[in-house]
């Protein structure tokens, strides 16, 4: 994730704007981590979103969706491989679309928002009381970073 804000003289400079490869099924999971979160809050499937770029937070236009399920060993480093890969070969055919004027734009709709907020390093820690199946996708959301922290006998294990 690029993390910043592009300032609209950016956004103003190419003839037909800017295009960005979202890895979700937008408007869910705008923002920095969308793969950790999806697999963190148990969706079924994500995907990759090619968007108009604006001065929001991955709230321009969509233009291209691409649909990939979540698998139950998937984790951030799995699904990351697959959706560079769909993404790729998505923004591939947008800008084949861009060229002879064929790619169309659709507003993101209103409901349905969530933002992945960036990942902290503080988030590894295991809490033993969550229920078993919210560890084991914390787990599989935070491979490889941050990874998991257990604390056995005094000593933290990663």
């Amino acid at each position: 994730a690029y993390g910043l804000i592009l300032p609209q003289w950016v956004l103003d400079t190419p003839r037909r704007g800017c295009l960005n490869i979202h890895a979700s099924l937008l408007p869910r999971w705008r923002g920095a981590a969308p793969i950790h979160r999806a697999i963190e809050a148990g969706d079924a499937e994500t995907g990759v979103t090619i968007m108009q770029m604006d001065a929001g937070l991955d709230t321009g236009a969509m233009c291209l969706v691409a649909r990939e399920p979540i698998g139950p060993a998937d984790s951030t480093a799995t699904l990351h491989d697959r959706l560079a890969a769909l993404g790729g070969r998505l923004i591939v055919e947008a800008l084949e679309l861009a060229a002879c004027g064929g790619l169309t734009q659709t507003p993101q709709p209103a409901e349905g928002v969530t933002y992945a907020h960036k990942i902290e390093k503080a988030e590894s820690t295991i809490a033993w009381t969550q229920p078993a199946a919210v560890i084991e996708r914390r787990l599989r959301a935070f491979d490889p970073f941050p990874g998991g922290v257990a604390t056995l006998a005094g000593e933290a294990v990663k």
